[in-house]
């Protein structure tokens, strides 16, 4: 294994409960338009053209129009929910601060805009542990193209190799694998599929766990 200088983490499901939120809302939202078999697990933690692939294909025969109005209705009440209710996933604190005294860079690479990344990062005080980031609004293609991941070797100006990726889907490992990274994954409203397994380098149940196998594993060489 190369030497990681770059810890590189997602942030809704990884850094930010989000994830999980969201997952309510749609269900919620489901239900309410008559769709109690819609699958809400699978369209978290997507956006852009392959959330509305899963939509259509979900809801086949459910006209355009009311499938805009759900998607429009999760927003309405999800935003502002997460925007007062979002806290850290369980060992991001520590894993913060394990990582500072190592002298590692931390990084975030998030599908969601910069704007809103920013604003529930402030929120749960670890926006200034952050080093470098890239977000949704600045990229064009979304997970699980490997742009997100290749913009961000280029802005710390380092290989891909030297950066490791903290990811909990199955569209982050493979944008992650897919741009050179080694990714562990920590899945959080869907599980690890054999795919997710065989692209990662490991699966932990939780952050804790990952910062255990650091430990062990990646000290920073100083």
């Amino acid at each position: 294994m190369k030497e990681k200088k770059y810890i590189v983490f997602d942030v809704d499901g990884t850094l930010l409960d989000t994830e999980f939120i969201w997952g309510k809302i749609w269900k919620q939202i489901g239900m309410k338009y008559g769709h109690p078999s819609f699958c809400h697990d699978e369209v978290v933690g997507i956006s852009g053209p392959a959330l509305r692939a899963v939509m259509d294909r979900q809801l086949e025969g459910v006209p355009e129009e009311e499938k805009d109005e759900m998607l429009a209705e999760v927003r309405r009440i999800g935003l502002p929910y997460i925007k007062e209710h979002t806290s850290l996933m369980p060992g991001v604190s520590e894993m913060f601060i394990w990582l500072k005294e190592q002298g590692f860079t931390v990084c975030i690479a998030t599908t969601t805009d910069r704007s809103l990344t920013e604003e529930r990062l402030k929120k749960n005080g670890v926006w200034d542990d952050i080093s470098f980031s890239v977000c949704g609004d600045e990229v064009k293609k979304k997970k699980p193209d490997p742009e997100i991941y290749l913009k961000m070797a280029q802005l710390l100006d380092a290989e891909t190799e030297e950066m490791l990726i903290i990811e909990d889907t199955g569209f982050g490992v493979e944008a992650a694998f897919r741009a050179g990274c080694e990714v562990i994954m920590i899945p959080s409203v869907n599980p690890a599929s054999e795919k997710d397994r065989n692209l990662a380098l490991r699966t932990e149940e939780n952050m804790y766990e990952v910062l255990k196998w650091m430990q062990e594993n990646i000290r920073r060489k100083q």
